[in-house]
């Protein structure tokens, strides 16, 4: 019988602080340009300086130029296709938890073929700047270390967001109907609860449940059970990670009536207890 072929998953770096981690590669860094089909548990958002190559990413391709940015999402499958051997850039990991919520909306509508974007001279300098001196802090001795790569980061990202995506690209994205009610739901996700039932939200949008489903897979690549679960964990995360509010209270403010099944939903789902969490990313 043969044996079932599965995709690796990578998990963060070690050297990862507080959900962050940066390496700037170049000529002299010791990469791999031929790693096979493989996925990570958070985004990649690359800062090409030099270089030009290509990453084979969910059947499609990421183009890259100099002076570009690149975005890998979690759980992607990629690979590298052709890299230039004197390629030079920053490569930053983000864990989802750190993506400000109207970022994380944009990277995640992005199409494989969108994940690219050549920058001008003036906005790759004002990036480069913010990269360099992320990289710096990131590399120094300072008890602020993940304090100042958080908020270094969200510059960049917010900065990076406004490449990836176009006027053009929201007009048609607008008219998309699945676009539309895939917006409609996320935003009753914030008003309302993810603790509610799929069936809740397509009676609130006035949708079947499976109609709802479709849309919500064909714009986000889950269900809407998952969307759910996987937004309540994000949140859970930015509360332990943004705020000391202890665990009790942070299951009472995401709806739970019972702290100990959050905090048993938490361990299963994250593979720690949420204080193990807050301990690992804010040390």
């Amino acid at each position: 019988m043969p044996s079932v072929m599965t995709i690796p998953v990578n998990k963060q770096k070690l050297t990862a602080v507080g959900g962050v981690d940066i390496l700037h590669l170049n000529s002299n860094a010791a990469y791999d340009t031929s790693l096979s089909d493989h996925r990570h548990e958070y985004y990649i958002l690359g800062i090409v300086i030099k270089g030009e190559g290509l990453l084979k990413c969910d059947m499609g391709i990421i183009s890259f130029k100099p002076s570009s940015i690149l975005l890998v999402k979690p759980f992607q499958v990629h690979s590298s296709k052709r890299i230039d051997a004197d390629s030079e850039g920053y490569f930053i990991s983000i864990a989802p938890f750190l993506l400000p919520s109207f970022c994380r909306d944009i990277f995640d509508s992005l199409s494989v073929s969108d994940q690219s974007s050549e920058l001008s001279s003036n906005d790759m300098g004002g990036l480069l700047k913010m990269a360099e001196m992320l990289y710096d802090v990131f590399n120094a001795d300072n008890k602020f270390k993940a304090q100042l790569s958080v908020n270094l980061l969200n510059a960049i990202v917010i900065y990076a967001s406004s490449f990836l995506t176009s006027s053009k690209q929201l007009s048609n994205q607008q008219q998309n109907q699945s676009f539309i009610i895939t917006q409609n739901f996320k935003e009753l996700v914030l008003v309302d609860s993810f603790l509610q039932s799929p069936s809740y939200f397509a009676e609130k949008l006035n949708v079947s449940v499976s109609h709802l489903n479709d849309c919500v897979k064909t714009m986000t690549g889950i269900s809407v059970t998952h969307y759910l679960q996987e937004t309540m964990m994000l949140e859970a995360k930015r509360q332990l990670y943004y705020t000391n509010a202890d665990v009790k209270s942070i299951a009472f403010n995401l709806g739970f009536e019972d702290h100990t099944y959050f905090s048993r939903l938490f361990k299963k789902l994250a593979k720690l207890t949420p204080l193990a969490f807050r301990k690992k990313f804010r040390e």
